[in-house]
C-alpha cells in the first residue's frame, strides 16, 4: 500500500472519530438542553426531526472509525493483538481505546437502534408517553456515551503522543 493511501486512512480515522466526539458533545451541551425546553406536540417534532438525523451521522461516524481503526492496526501489528500488551503505553493505550470503540460502536448499531425503532424515533405517530420516555433516556444514555468516548478520545490522544516521540 502506498503511503498517500495510508495517510489517507489515518485521517480519515482521525477525522471521523474527532467528529463523533464532536456529535455527541453536541448532543449533550446542546441538542438535549433544547429538546428539555420544548413540551408537548413541539418537542415530540423536535426528536422526530434531529434525532433520526444525529442517529444516522452517528453511524457513519462510528462505522468509518472503527473500520479504519481495524485497518491501521492490522498495517501495524497483524493479526497478532498480543503484539499491543508488548509495545508499551503505546500498545495499551490502543488496545484499551480500541476496546471501548469497538463496544461503542456495537452499542450503537445493536442496542441504541434497537431502543430507537422499538419507542419509534423518527415515527410522527410515537404517543406522548412514548416522547417523555425517550427524553429521560436522552438524558442518561448520551452523558455516558460521553464518558466512554472522551476515555477513548484521551487514549488515542496518549497512543499518538507515544508514537510519534513527543
Amino acid at each position: 500500500m502506498t503511503s498517500e493511501v495510508f495517510t489517507f486512512i489515518r485521517w480519515l480515522h482521525v477525522a471521523c472519530g474527532s467528529a463523533w466526539f464532536g456529535e455527541v458533545v453536541v448532543i449533550n451541551f446542546v441538542l438535549i438542553p433544547a429538546l428539555s425546553k420544548y413540551q408537548g406536540a413541539a418537542r415530540k417534532d423536535f426528536l422526530n426531526t434531529i434525532f433520526p438525523k444525529i442517529f444516522r451521522l452517528a453511524s457513519v461516524l462510528a462505522a468509518t472509525t472503527a473500520i479504519t481503526g481495524g485497518f491501521l492496526l492490522y498495517n501495524f501489528i497483524g493479526f497478532d493483538l498480543g503484539l499491543l500488551t508488548q509495545r508499551g503505553t503505546w500498545g495499551w493505550s490502543i488496545m484499551i481505546a480500541g476496546g471501548l470503540g469497538l463496544v461503542l460502536t456495537l452499542f450503537h448499531f445493536f442496542i441504541e437502534n434497537l431502543l430507537a425503532r422499538r419507542v419509534g424515533v423518527g415515527n410522527s405517530n410515537i404517543s406522548q408517553d412514548t416522547v417523555e420516555d425517550i427524553h429521560i433516556k436522552l438524558k442518561i444514555i448520551p452523558r455516558l456515551g460521553m464518558l466512554v468516548i472522551t476515555i477513548i478520545f484521551l487514549l488515542m490522544l496518549n497512543a499518538t503522543h507515544r508514537l510519534i516521540g513527543f
